[in-house]
């Protein structure tokens, strides 16, 4: 569960720069620009999703076991496992 919500915070995170950089422009009393560049915020959290995976991949661990299948025993289901 962890992993899912630290990749999907890396997807949004262009997003949630973007909003920041707009409030900021707008406290200034600046004009902001004039459209959103939606393609490219999503490019930028694709590619940072991606690159998560990858490190997470490398840097992430690594069993040194067996996976046990899920298996019925003595009318029972036990649930899979490592086995190391």
């Amino acid at each position: 569960m962890g992993r899912v919500l630290v990749h999907g915070f890396v997807l949004i995170l262009p997003f949630l720069l973007y909003g920041l950089y707009l409030w900021q422009v707008k406290r200034a009393g600046k004009d902001g620009p004039e459209t959103t560049p939606w393609f490219w915020l999503s490019v930028a959290g694709l590619v940072l999703m991606i690159l998560s995976f990858v490190a997470y991949g490398l840097l992430g661990e690594h069993g040194d076991g067996s996976y046990v299948p899920a298996r019925w025993q003595d009318g029972q289901i036990v649930p899979g496992d490592i086995k190391r």
